[in-house]
């Protein structure tokens, strides 16, 4: 099958126009908690490397090694503590900014663009 696609079909990105409001927040959860999730350890090992008073035994030459590093001396799970706290949160504001999101994307492509998708709604947006 060819990558051709109908001038009508929808993309495969977007969640179909007749989503419901609770769809739309439910996918905005689990896209928001699973990004943090992945992240997590990294951004828990840069902000360790970006720290004002980082531990005099920290060398850390790179996020890798900085991660394999804190894995070694502090245990495997140091760079996941925080990780339930940050899920929790992370579920309900994803939740809320993709349900507003595309409440203003409609709203914004029927003033702009009466049907589809309006450049100037997403640039806006």
């Amino acid at each position: 099958g060819g990558g051709c696609k109908d001038a009508g079909s929808e993309d495969y990105e977007n969640l179909p126009t007749s989503a419901s409001l609770s769809t739309h927040m439910t996918a905005g959860a689990m896209a928001g908690i699973l990004e943090h999730s992945v992240m997590y350890p990294v951004d828990s090992v840069k902000t360790r490397m970006q720290s004002l008073n980082p531990d005099p035994k920290a060398q850390y030459t790179s996020v890798y090694g900085a991660l394999k590093k804190i894995i070694r001396t502090e245990g495997f799970w140091r760079p996941l503590r925080g990780l339930n706290v940050m899920m929790l949160g992370a579920g309900p504001a994803h939740a809320l900014y993709f349900a507003c999101y595309e409440n203003m994307k409609r709203t914004l492509n029927a003033v702009f663009h009466h049907q589809g998708n309006s450049h100037l709604a997403n640039g806006i947006l």
